[in-house]
């Protein structure tokens, strides 16, 4: 598998323009860093039905699937799970935050606007020094379409969906552009429905998205407003060693009782203006509201946590480009909000799952970050980059349930905590006619989430989780020519104080772990109707301590490899494009054997999985596509771990079918 990826790959020679790395567009092919980037037209190809679909393109990613929109996310990381999985990515959406410092979850992934992305940007590897909290192991940014599809006049598209296990689907969104100099505007809306595969597993979602472009005086703006209401049914976990493999077990759901409810509203203004000459100020101030409801299938408690956050902040970055070989950026952030959190038991005690209130507590959370960037070209081909960025994060923790133990769970009493953090960054680049190298040493932190910090067992103690660094190197080298492109990066990564739950069900804190890899991608376009893209990737994460757990009989090991986290993994989409009508993709997802426990005892063989899709374009403005998930409908595990001394998987979805009918009128011509 991972042999013929390698050998198979390159890139087009078509230049992509990135905005992650310094929160402004610049080269892809000379950025002294990993970030990969799925364009418009691709996302509109895949249709995902989840995040996962997508983002899984991208070299060195690998989301796993949940229960309807839920997931677990890896990026040159094993698949984390709880505040590890929550805090390690950072997710943006136009370069903001879409949860604060230390409110994170699991699978924000759906919270943001995917629906109506003109591009989604992958960071692998700590963030640049810009990025700040939860950027450690990457972050993603998902791009709308404000700004991307000026200056086009006029645009309209719309998408109609239905398939198996009762899909349907329905989005329309519409672009208006006033002319250069003018107003725009833009307003999406979009619905989903399933039934689900699984027993009880349906999931609803309405999204809504509408931005604005103009002048205010001497300032350019832009801004977006977005509202989403996902209401779930879950399907919890199969148990037993193979589970995966019976259909009718994986179809059937122990938790058909289990639900995930949220509710957000964001937004965000972007204010830019030209304060002095070879200079440009940006100021993004944004505000967020969200609510989730959540039945803890996934603990012998199955408690409900009922969790909100409300805050706001503000982003701004000066550039300032005094000559050609010279430029900076300085800036600060800001970021206040307030969250909670309960957690109730209804169910009778389970060992040491109490029933009754678990936890019930508030947490005002303030960021304050100051960064600043400086890059030099001492040549014409070379250039030198160095950025800082200081950060800190107060947490002020008042709990509303006694101060006491209580079963498994321990409450802390009123205290606050603060984290300070420096982030440096150093890179070094040679960008020659259509190839790039670079050396690229960056670290990255984040402070705790708060249920680090407050949501504790009875063998933590209050204080004692500090903040989470990350120690990042990587060196790379890509090549462009005129049918293709090829990526090849190597990197070594050193993490310090991260929180796991060993086999007894208990937190450690301030655990270590390695991370060494090389990943490969590309894009090679043989003949004209024929396009390879795909990545592969080889990685070993490993635990840098040890902890003894005999009762369980799973101890963690010095130089074990961490549990799901496999170590190839790769992509390979094939598209042929027959003429200027018809276009046909197949799609081949790989997944090498990983282990499923810290002792490395229990092994999932991984999977191959084809998919196949295809497009037709009736008429200018109207396609009719065809996506054949799971070709072969082979059994397979989205996920597979072992806990609470069994066997667990999220089976994946068999064979599925989607046909949907897509509109979209041509930009009016100025």
């Amino acid at each position: 598998m991972s042999l013929i990826l390698i050998t198979a790959l390159a890139m087009a020679a078509d230049a992509e323009i990135i905005v992650t790395a310094e929160r402004r567009a610049q080269s892809a092919l000379s950025a002294p860093a990993s970030i990969a980037r799925l364009e418009g037209q691709t996302l509109d190809r895949i249709d995902a039905q989840h995040p996962a679909e997508a983002l899984n393109r991208l070299p060195g990613v690998n989301i796993q699937r949940g229960s309807g929109v839920e997931s677990l996310p890896a990026i040159r990381s094993p698949v984390l799970t709880g505040g590890q999985g929550a805090g390690s990515f950072l997710v943006l959406e136009d370069g903001v935050a879409v949860r604060a410092p230390g409110f994170s979850n699991i699978n924000q992934l759906f919270e943001t606007s995917l629906d109506f992305a003109t591009a989604v940007e992958v960071t692998r590897g700590p963030g640049s020094a810009l990025s700040g909290s939860n950027a450690v192991h990457g972050l993603v940014n998902v791009i709308t379409p404000i700004n991307a599809m000026r200056p086009a006049l006029a645009t309209y598209a719309a998408l109609a969906s239905a398939g198996s296990f009762g899909r349907a689907a329905g989005q329309g969104l519409a672009f208006v552009d006033q002319g250069e100099g003018g107003i725009a505007y833009a307003a999406g809306l979009s619905l989903r429905h399933e039934g689900g595969w699984r027993d009880a597993a349906g999931l609803d979602q309405q999204h809504l998205y509408l931005a604005y472009a103009g002048g205010l005086g001497r300032f350019m703006v832009d801004a977006s407003l977005v509202a989403q209401q996902t209401n779930q049914e879950t399907a919890g976990f199969v148990e037993a060693a193979g589970a995966y493999k019976n259909r009718a077990l994986s179809r059937a759901n122990a938790n058909p009782e289990a639900f995930r409810d949220t509710r957000l509203i964001r937004t965000r203004i972007n204010l830019e203006t030209i304060p002095f000459e070879n200079a440009t100020l940006k100021i993004t101030p944004f505000a967020r509201w969200i609510e989730t409801d959540l039945l803890l299938h996934f603990f012998p408690s199955r408690a409900l946590e009922e969790t909100g956050q409300t805050g706001a902040g503000v982003q701004t970055a000066l550039y300032y480009d005094p000559s050609d070989a010279v430029s900076f950026i300085f800036g600060a952030d800001l970021d206040v909000t307030r969250g909670r959190l309960r957690e109730f038991q209804s169910r009778p005690t389970t060992g040491t799952f109490t029933q009754g209130l678990h936890y019930d507590y508030r947490v005002d959370m303030a960021q304050l970050a100051g960064l600043a960037q400086a890059a030099w070209k001492p040549a014409p081909d070379w250039t030198i980059t160095a950025g800082l960025r200081a950060e800190t994060v107060r947490y002020d923790y008042d709990n509303r349930a006694p101060s006491n133990d209580i079963g498994r769970f321990r409450r802390p009493a009123d205290r606050g905590d603060d984290f300070t953090t420096v982030t440096p960054k150093f890179s070094i680049a040679w960008a020659g006619q259509d190839r790039t190298a670079f050396v690229n040493l960056a670290a990255g932190a984040r402070a705790p989430q708060i249920t680090d910090l407050y949501s504790l067992q009875t063998l933590q103690q209050p204080g004692a989780q500090k903040a989470e660094t990350i120690n990042s190197g990587e060196i790379g080298f890509r090549q462009a020519w005129k049918t293709g492109r090829v990526e090849v990066v190597g990197y070594a990564m050193e993490k310090r104080n991260a929180a796991f739950r060993n086999a007894a069900g208990f937190t450690i804190a301030n655990a270590k772990t390695r991370h060494r890899g090389v990943e490969v991608s590309g894009r090679w376009a043989p003949i004209a109707p024929l396009t390879f893209t795909g990545w592969a990737s080889y990685a070993r994460h490993t635990y840098a301590f040890s902890d003894s757990v005999a009762a369980a009989g799973e101890s963690i090991s010095k130089g074990a490899d961490i549990d799901t986290a496999p170590r190839w993994q790769g992509n390979l989409a094939a598209l042929y494009q027959a003429n200027d009508k018809l276009e046909i993709e197949a799609e081949w997802v790989a997944m090498g054997r990983s282990f499923t426990n810290a002792a490395n005892t229990r092994i999932y063989p991984g999977h191959d999985v084809l998919n196949l899709r295809a497009g037709y374009q009736l008429t200018p403005t109207v396609q009719i596509a065809l996506a054949v998930r799971n070709v072969a409908d082979a059994n397979y595990a989205e996920r597979a771990d072992f806990a609470f001394n069994t066997d667990r998987y999220f089976p994946g979805e068999p064979r599925a079918a989607t046909v949907s009918v897509r509109f979209k009128a041509p930009a009016i011509p100025e």
